[in-house]
């Protein structure tokens, strides 16, 4: 009997230590793993808080170089005065007038017709306008020369030309009289009549060349008229 509980008694110790060691293997793992997750989840926390701040600096500097692009173009764009494209010059805006602009010595006589911005705004213009010769045959319209015309911005103020270019009667005889001009400027509908300042008369003709041919915006320099 005595042996038996000697044997026991052994048992129960040997129990107690093996479950001793087992709790402490658990807080050493457990202790372990907390001190483990702790420096790994600063860390993580520092980097987490960290990119958002370094990430909106580098967005910060490539989204000033994006928005410095449009101010730039806007200033560009801003030349005109409004930072967008300026509306068409509508023929209200426009004081239109027209004087003979004829170099002596030259085959082809011609006629300068202004077209002065008189608004308030910057408009642009550009192409041919629209030209009728008012005669005793009828309207003689104005055929275009093969010009191109990159457009322009008038400041308010500020004028453009464009020349009407025909052969002068040296017939001695009567010819087409001209009793006036008919202009429209470009992709308008409304027109204005004036003085037809050039020579008199064309010659009559029955050439299928043209009589009377206009330039785009720009096509004389300023200064005529």
């Amino acid at each position: 009997m005595r042996t038996s509980r000697i044997a026991v008694t052994a048992a129960a110790v040997v129990a107690g230590l093996t479950l001793s060691a087992c709790g402490g293997d658990d807080s050493t793992t457990n202790g372990g793993s907390a001190a483990s997750s702790s420096p790994s989840s600063a860390p993580a926390e520092e980097q987490t808080e960290s990119a958002p701040a370094e990430q909106p600096e580098g967005e910060s500097s490539g989204a000033g170089s994006q928005e410095g692009t449009p101010d730039q173009g806007s200033a560009g764009q801003g030349a005109g005065g409004t930072g967008t494209k300026p509306e068409r010059c509508h023929t209200d805006d426009l004081t239109i007038t027209a004087s003979d602009a004829t170099i002596g010595g030259d085959e082809t006589s011609t006629v300068a017709v202004k077209l002065l911005n008189k608004s308030d705004r910057a408009c642009s213009i550009k192409g041919f306008a629209g030209v009728n010769l008012l005669s005793s045959e009828g309207a003689i319209p104005a055929a275009r020369r093969d010009q191109t015309d990159d457009g322009t911005v008038l400041k308010s103020g500020e004028p453009t030309y464009f020349g009407i270019f025909y052969k002068a009667n040296e017939s001695g005889g009567s010819g087409v009289k001209i009793k006036g001009l008919v202009v429209t400027p470009p992709d308008e509908k409304k027109s204005v009549t004036l003085k037809w300042p050039g020579e008199p008369s064309l010659p009559v003709t029955d050439s299928p060349d043209p009589s009377v041919e206009i330039g785009p915006m720009g096509s004389v320099g300023q200064g005529q008229g």
